[in-house]
């Protein structure tokens, strides 16, 4: 930027312009993917020729065990590690390709809503909260990437994918078993609050195992189609009634459902808001075996940001939600 240009304005994400979108891919994003496409033909050329080396390299030398030892199983095993040495080996020049396109453009989207952008390799924020409240399932291992943070009016939060394994043990093999995956979302809160409150997603009949479980008391919405939708414990049931006006609560049915995801619940704890969605991987720009340059690859990506952004806002704004100080 010249050093005499005025500073750029931050995209405003609570309430996004088609016109702002657009000037954000095509001056910032769509260059990135153009430059990329070039890379991405290339690396997809490589990935199908390494794809038919390896496969003629295990078709023969998979059978070689049952040739030679006359064991089926061996030749099976053999087959099988074959097959995925070479689909690791093939895809990882569109994998390379994938990961600087995703950075790159996450990056500038992350720096058009003055936000900082990591793609892994980071501490989450607030986990130990998150599992003070037990929004999530124990796990033996965790991976997290995609995270974003920064600061709304004030306000300090982060966001990032989350996939959590548990290792189950039979009697022949060790294997991983996804038991979470999804997002993650960490506010701190702007105003004080002392107590402890927890929104999950009503379970019908199976609600009496969280009251069971629980030495939090359960507060009623006083909205019959939030009563259907959420449950609701607190320790403090006139400080959970300002925090979880009704405002809130469609924002978190609104957050949901952009997310396409389920059993969403969230906390207010330790001044922090936690909130958990169910899902697949977010914040991704699509496959890498077609062309790069469509304006879809981020148009999702800047929505599930921007829903995000307006949850944050109702918590920050809505005249029913604020404590006080």
């Amino acid at each position: 930027m010249p050093k005499n240009s005025p500073p750029r304005a931050t995209l405003n994400l609570v309430d996004l312009q088609e016109s702002a979108f657009a000037q954000l891919y095509t001056n910032d994003i769509e260059p990135i993917l153009r430059s990329k496409e070039g890379e991405r033909i290339a690396a997809v050329k490589e990935c199908m020729w390494r794809g038919i080396k390896g496969g003629l390299v295990t078709i023969v030398l998979a059978p070689l065990p049952f040739f030679i030892l006359q064991d089926v199983e061996f030749s099976l095993y053999a087959l099988a590690g074959g097959v995925a040495l070479t689909s690791w080996w093939a895809y990882a020049p569109v994998k390379a390709v994938a990961n600087a396109t995703k950075f790159q453009s996450l990056k500038t989207i992350s720096d058009a809503i003055a936000c900082d952008y990591t793609m892994g390799g980071f501490s989450p924020d607030g986990i130990s909260n998150f599992n003070s409240l037990t929004l999530l399932p124990q796990c033996d291992r965790s991976d997290y990437q995609d995270r974003f943070g920064g600061s709304h009016h004030g306000c300090a939060f982060a966001f990032f994918d989350g996939h959590l394994e548990r290792k189950v043990r039979t009697n022949k093999s060790t294997s991983w078993r996804t038991v979470f995956r999804g997002q993650l979302i960490c506010i701190d809160f702007p105003k004080k609050f002392l107590g402890t409150t927890i929104v999950r997603r009503d379970a019908g009949m199976f609600n009496f195992l969280e009251r069971w479980s629980t030495k939090l008391s359960r507060v009623g919405l006083g909205d019959s189609r939030l009563e259907k939708a959420f449950e609701v414990y607190s320790d403090d049931q006139v400080e959970a009634r300002y925090l979880i006006h009704p405002v809130f609560m469609e924002r978190l049915l609104e957050l949901e459902t952009q997310f396409q995801g389920k059993n969403l619940r969230c906390g207010f704890f330790a001044g922090q808001l936690l909130i958990v969605i169910e899902g697949g991987d977010k914040f991704e720009i699509g496959t890498m075996f077609k062309t790069l340059l469509d304006e879809n690859r981020v148009r999702q990506v800047v929505e599930d940001l921007s829903e995000i952004m307006k949850l944050i806002e109702a918590v920050l704004t809505a005249e029913r939600g604020a404590l006080p100080l």
